[in-house]
């Protein structure tokens, strides 16, 4: 069968390799070489006859399956051991050595991830996701913000009537403002 272009409905196709580089989250970026279609007549590129998309997907599928080991390793070097991160969310004992071994689903990989992003999430999990660790939680990587990025910061808080106030302020570094000068911030909690 005779592929055609389904732009112009050319039948002057031909098949070429593309490189391309695979970003995966946490991990060293990967080159992939993949086929793909070109109209001779349009120039126009891609799957014209839906043959392709499954070995690309299969590959860059793969590549992300290659990375949990690198996620949990350098989870581990941060502190976090492979067990704590099982209790933490109630998974069956090996669990993660089981994703080591690349046995792992794309709802794991993501649970990685995002467990790599922010890693006091696994606190929260560790308490039964309490209002507590919660709160806790959403206020230190608020706090983590203004420390890393202004000079001087600041809290305070109020607590009157039942109801906790908090403000952070300090003043921005010009690399988060894009300006050549420090601009002033105050973030309050509202009710």
């Amino acid at each position: 069968m005779t592929t055609v272009c389904p732009f112009c409905d050319s039948p002057n196709v031909e098949k070429i390799m593309i490189n391309e580089i695979i970003k995966v989250p946490f991990c060293d970026d990967v080159a992939i070489s993949h086929p793909t279609f070109r109209c001779n007549n349009c120039e126009e590129e891609g799957d014209f006859d839906n043959s392709l998309d499954k070995a690309l997907t299969r590959t860059i599928d793969k590549a992300n399956i290659m990375s949990a080991p690198k996620l949990m390793e350098e989870l581990t070097q941060i502190g976090i051991t492979m067990t704590y991160l099982e209790k933490a969310l109630r998974l069956p004992f090996r669990t993660t050595s089981r994703w080591k071994r690349g046995k792992i689903s794309h709802s794991a990989l993501a649970l990685l991830r995002l467990v790599m992003a922010s890693p006091r999430l696994l606190e929260v999990a560790d308490d039964n996701f309490s209002p507590e660790a919660i709160a806790k939680y959403q206020l230190s990587r608020t706090w983590d913000f203004f420390k890393k990025n202004t000079i001087n910061p600041g809290c305070s808080l109020t607590w009157d009537m039942n109801q906790l106030d908090i403000k952070f302020q300090g003043n921005m570094y010009p690399r988060i403002t894009n300006s050549p000068v420090t601009q002033k911030v105050e973030w309050v909690s509202t009710p």
